[in-house]
């Protein structure tokens, strides 16, 4: 909603704004009209006065008392000023101003927009229509010109677009899809304020990727060995010696479902005040140039943000969030069958990779994050002075595996690898 002042014909988007824009602009006008009364110019004043003639006629609708002795256009500047400043103080007496027919002019969204539930649009062309607007990021003013240039040139009865974007957008903001619904879960409570997660269920964030088109066409379902003179080849997931062992480890006849993990704090305004934690989701059984796609991945949920002294405390927050998300990895004891290639297939999902950058990886591997640790690397417990060094054997490479980890966290004696004094989570994936 805008207002235009019928003075100066500046255009204000609050209303505040404009009823102290009106007061000094009505005062600005005062002055002058003193100036040509002190001159004496009789033909300058005289059109002051027609001016305040035609302002009294755009706020004749105002609701403003006046004596019946005196016509609008006898009205002092002043008694206008302080009855627009009256009006300024109740809703209901600038309501009477918007309805004026001419100025100020008022630029208001529908109202009384439809918000019923639905879990498909009208029609394709509908659909079209607000996808364009989505991916091409179109404003209002632009979408509704488009609709308009539609439906003038269609020689419809009736369009099958929405009356303007903003309707349109109401309406994208009230459907629901399955697929697409969020849950919330309260993880921890700090300084009376609830923290939440929002996520959706791990195993429909798998079934909605594999109801893709295509996205099943070259699915890895076995490990698969690629030699060259003897040397081993590696290309997708399936070709790495972790797929192997693991898919040795499971039951015979099952085949294993790799789960990739991407996680990145991000901001959601241009001065960085406000933040989101995404996770997302995809699968390493898809092969890389089909999963590097935009459609490859699902969103998984939003973690929870916790700004606190105590960084266990943020910590402890980011790993129960976790194990909220992944705890369907834990329950499927006996795996879970998924319909890929029009057939039913026995999976056991497994964590395969987490995609983060160094502080994301700290919060995951909890190991500490500053970078004056002796041991900064997540992955390994090379000292920090031989991170550089390429003279390394095999045998100097230490692994910061689950089992060893625990073991230091069990003894106590986890500072000696640089890891926190918090549990976990992965851990007690298998």
């Amino acid at each position: 909603m805008s207002f235009k002042c019928p003075l100066c014909m500046r255009i204000f988007s609050q209303r505040f704004a404009y009823t102290q824009h009106a007061q000094k602009c009505l005062k600005n006008v005062e002055v002058e009209v003193e100036d040509d009364d002190d001159n004496n110019d009789s033909e300058k004043y005289s059109s002051e006065m027609d001016t305040r003639s035609n302002l009294s006629s755009e706020y004749e609708n105002d609701k403003v008392e006046v004596d019946d002795d005196n016509n609008v256009q006898n009205m002092s500047f002043d008694s206008i000023g302080s009855a627009i400043s009256e009006m300024s103080l109740e809703d209901s007496n600038f309501e009477n101003i918007l309805d004026s027919s001419e100025e100020p002019e008022i630029f208001e969204e529908p109202k009384n927009l439809n918000t019923k539930t639905c879990t498909e649009f009208p029609n394709d062309a509908y659909k079209d229509l607000m996808l364009l607007v989505t991916k091409y990021k179109i404003n209002n003013k632009g979408g509704n010109e488009i609709i308009r240039f539609f439906n003038k040139h269609s020689n419809l009865t009736e369009s099958p677009l929405p009356k303007n974007i903003e309707q349109g957008r109401a309406f994208m903001n009230n459907m629901k899809f399955s697929n697409l619904e969020f849950s919330k879960v309260l993880i921890t409570k700090h300084k009376d304020k609830d923290y939440f997660l929002y996520y959706q269920n791990l195993i429909q964030c798998i079934k909605n990727i594999l109801t893709v088109p295509d996205i099943t066409q070259n699915f890895a379902l076995s490990y698969e060995n690629y030699e060259y003179n003897r040397e081993s080849i590696y290309s997708e997931q399936n070709t790495g010696k972790w797929w192997k062992t693991t898919q040795e480890s499971l039951p015979t006849g099952s085949k294993l479902l790799s789960i990739i993990l991407y996680s990145d704090a991000t901001t959601t305004d241009t001065l960085g005040k406000s933040q989101l934690h995404p996770i997302y989701i995809s699968l390493g059984n898809i092969p890389i140039w089909r999963r590097n796609k935009q459609d490859a991945k699902q969103l998984l949920g939003y973690l929870p943000i916790l700004e606190a002294a105590n960084k266990d405390l943020v910590r402890d927050t980011f790993h129960k969030s976790l194990r909220h998300l992944l705890e369907p990895i834990i329950l499927l004891k006996d795996g879970i069958d998924l319909f890929i290639n029009n057939e039913n297939t026995w999976f056991y999902p497994r964590v395969s990779t987490i995609i983060a950058d160094w502080p994301e990886a700290t919060s995951f591997c909890l190991i500490y994050k500053s970078s004056n640790s002796s041991l900064t690397c997540h992955s390994c417990l090379i000292k920090r002075d031989n991170l550089a060094n390429i003279n390394l054997s095999v045998n100097d490479v230490i692994l910061r595996t689950h089992d060893e980890m625990r073991k230091y966290f069990e003894n106590d004696t986890q500072k000696s690898v640089c890891i926190e004094s918090v549990p976990n989570f992965f851990w007690d994936l298998p």
